[in-house]
């Protein structure tokens, strides 16, 4: 029987000063209440894919945002009304069991969410979330964390729910790559439609010039506002790219596809990187 939510709370469970796991608990039709744990990594997953919904919310005409702005506001209320409590004992004698080891969406095709919760003594439980619900249910998450104080993982978890990462790279003297992959579930990737190609030219101690790059998946195609943004994001999460924070660079961008049905391996990834930093390096030369 798939848990359906009437009000949701949150809470952090922390152990001198670092995070350990969000409790969250949800109140069911008929009082019936379910408490689940997450690690950082569990709310980086329900996160992302609650974002994803959002912002095909946000892409209709005027009329049907405000629409579902006001249903929202209806549903918000209730739920507000239904916040189960969350008991001290609730936190301090954690049942292990019910940690949730892997979070998987498994249908985003109507207005509710479906996820897939595999807990730690290996069942499974099914989770719906209704698309009006998302608003409130992500505020309670980052609220926890926030009133933990620990708002600089609330910040860092909301930095990467807008692109996924693929491959990092750091282009070689001699054509050849070195690279890190991020192996990731086709449910991520189907919740994003460009390819985006991304290379950093900066210059090393001796004043020669140098290149990194990235591959990712994103809603916003080369050129946009939002792809420039997560040019900038990307530093801070990839340990490839960190050595570039604060350093001055010049940044290329190129979409590689916008069908959300293609899927493009490591090799084309990699190729379309290259050709990329090739180009760039001859435009920075004829500059």
């Amino acid at each position: 029987m798939a848990i359906s939510i009437n009000g949701v709370n949150a809470g952090v469970i922390r152990q001198n000063n670092e995070f350990i796991t969000l409790a969250l608990k949800i109140k069911e039709p008929r009082n019936k209440e379910s408490l689940f744990f997450l690690s950082p990594l569990g709310l980086r997953d329900l996160l992302i894919a609650l974002e994803s919904r959002l912002s095909d919310k946000h892409q209709p005409g005027e009329g049907e945002r405000v629409q579902y702005e006001k249903e929202c506001e209806k549903v918000s209320k209730k739920m507000l009304e239904n916040i189960p409590l969350i008991q001290e004992d609730e936190l301090k004698n954690a049942d292990i069991n019910r940690r949730i080891n892997s979070l998987m969406l498994v249908d985003d095709k109507g207005e509710n969410l479906a996820f897939s919760l595999t807990l730690h003594d290996g069942k499974t439980d099914e989770l719906l979330v209704n698309e009006l619900q998302i608003q409130v249910l992500a505020h309670a998450i980052i609220h926890a964390i926030n009133n933990a104080g620990m708002r600089d993982l609330a910040l860092r978890i909301t930095s990467l729910l807008d692109f996924l990462p693929l491959y990092d790279v750091d282009c070689q003297q001699n054509d050849n790559l070195e690279f890190d992959s991020y192996t990731q579930p086709e449910w991520k990737h189907n919740l994003f439609n460009h390819y985006l190609a991304i290379i950093y030219r900066y210059k090393d101690e001796k004043g020669n010039a140098q290149f990194c790059g990235s591959v990712v998946k994103t809603r916003a195609p080369s050129g946009s506002k939002e792809a420039e943004a997560i040019t900038r994001r990307l530093l801070d999460f990839s340990p490839r790219l960190k050595k570039l924070v604060g350093v001055p660079c010049q940044v290329f961008v190129r979409t590689l596809t916008d069908d959300k049905a293609q899927k493009l391996n490591q090799d084309q990834c990699l190729r379309a990187l290259h050709h990329l930093r090739v180009q760039s390096a001859q435009k920075t030369q004829n500059a």
